[in-house]
């Protein structure tokens, strides 16, 4: 067979694809909540719509396509058993606050599109189908089956992975998962919800909410304060002192204090501000009186190490233990606060889960772990490894790129002999689980080269 010019194919079908992800771009599939008994979509309608539109280009281009009750589904082709595997998903995280263009528009400005979910996970994922159809549309001879499955509810609990390989549990010879960097992640740091619960006693502290998901750094926060005091004065006082935005509604028996920050992805809490932590900066300055207060002095405030819970550790190879305030929301007389751990090797999770509980007992609260995904670690020698950066170097003449681990998470967890490949490049400013989430055409039209020819090496 003659040699083939992936750029070139690519840039035929550069309008197409461009069309076909601002569709996609155009859903707003943030989980709404879970239903099972909802049928065809048990995580919101949103959801459904995503995987309906995925699964029509699929049938539009002559795939054969499954949908596993709005869970989960797949494109593929092929007949053969063994079979290279990707997964994409189509939910996103909520789209936050103060975006410059519409979060659900997919505008395109200055060569970006615009859009929840342009780089986690719509773009990639448009850019491995539009691989898949490359392929096929050629009629390039493989030796192995292609699949691409979509997922629902990535940024939630993975129940789309959990019931679709509880239908489909075949495990591919190879594959990648287009959520993540370039040039390729070879480990993934364990991730962990765990949520700590207790009462809120009476006293000037009436409720404090804030952040949207575990795995993002709150952007805004909340909180109710008795009118025994001027904390309307002391609250202005603290956002001019501080230089924070922020805000004061005054109601016949409460104060509602309100203080902006900046989100970023929970696994590198660094890189954003706080708003959670802007807003207990302010209680424990006042000298509020509240055992939730004293709590989160001691043991969370300021600190994504996890130093002040004594359980800090930091790996050569995968880099610190991180912990991220994510939400805290009060309702009635209790409490519920939201983290996001996640752990390199050498950390024993379960050790780690007994001292955070008994630090925060101490303070009559209760701690529960409400979901964990162990850390993964493939060799980066390994045949998989190599051939994905090979085309990687080749088409970026980057010949000194190695490949790196994360603190994130992808599916690569959830499907055997894969890892997480593209569609970030390492030097490009990202903003995936921030305000103004974009993805770089010509960036996006580079992956989708590079997926094109990983697939064709991994298949044939």
């Amino acid at each position: 067979m003659k040699s083939i010019h992936f750029k070139e194919e690519v840039m035929k079908r550069k309008d197409q694809m461009i069309d076909d992800l601002r569709g996609l771009i155009r859903i707003n599939s943030e989980l709404t909540d879970y239903d099972p008994s909802r049928k065809g979509a048990p995580f919101g309608e949103g959801t459904k719509e995503a995987l309906d539109y995925v699964l029509r280009l699929g049938e539009r281009d002559g795939f054969k396509t499954v949908n596993l009750d709005g869970y989960a589904g797949h494109i593929e082709f092929g007949e053969q058993k063994d079979f290279i595997g990707m997964i994409g998903h189509l939910d996103v995280v909520p789209a936050g606050n103060d975006w410059t263009y519409d979060p659900y528009g997919a505008e395109i400005h200055d060569g970006r599109m615009y859009g929840r979910g342009t780089e986690d996970d719509k773009g990639p994922t448009i850019a491995v189908y539009y691989a898949m159809k490359i392929l096929k549309e050629l009629g390039v001879p493989l030796d192995k089956r292609v699949k691409l499955i979509l997922g629902n509810d990535e940024e939630t609990a993975w129940r789309c992975m959990r019931h679709y390989f509880s239908i489909y549990p075949e495990v591919p010879v190879a594959g990648f998962i287009p959520d993540a960097d370039f040039p390729l992640i070879y480990a993934e740091k364990g991730i962990s919800r765990i949520v700590i619960e207790g009462k809120l006693e009476k006293g000037d502290l009436l409720g404090i909410d804030g952040g949207f998901r575990d795995n993002m750094v709150p952007d805004y926060a909340t909180a109710k304060l008795a009118k025994t005091k001027d904390y309307e004065q002391a609250f202005e006082s603290y956002l001019k002192k501080t230089g924070l935005k922020g805000s004061v509604e005054t109601f016949d028996r409460y104060y509602l204090l309100s203080v902006t920050g900046k989100s970023a992805h929970g696994s590198t809490p660094e890189e954003g501000d706080n708003a959670i932590d802007r807003m207990f900066a302010f209680l424990i300055e006042t000298k509020i009186e509240s055992k939730l207060v004293e709590l989160v002095r001691t043991y969370l405030h300021q600190d994504f190490h996890g130093k002040k819970l004594s359980i800090d550790y930091i790996d050569r190879e995968m880099g610190a233990l991180t912990n991220n305030f994510g939400v805290i929301t009060t309702k009635d007389d209790t409490y519920s606060i939201s983290l996001n751990l996640r752990y390199p090797r050498g950390v024993i999770f379960s050790d780690v889960v007994d001292v955070m509980r008994a630090k925060v007992e101490a303070f009559d609260a209760t701690l529960t772990v409400d979901n964990h995904k162990e850390l993964i670690y493939t060799d980066p020698s390994s045949k998989l490894v190599t051939k994905l950066m090979d085309v990687y170097k080749k088409h970026t003449n980057d010949q000194t790129a190695e490949p790196i681990s994360i603190g994130g998470g992808t599916f690569a967890r959830a499907m055997p002999n894969s890892v997480a490949f593209g569609p970030h490049f390492l030097e490009k400013p990202t903003y995936i689980h921030q305000k103004n989430e974009f993805i770089d055409i010509d960036d996006l039209l580079l992956a989708t080269i590079i997926y094109t020819e990983a697939l064709y090496e991994l298949s044939k």
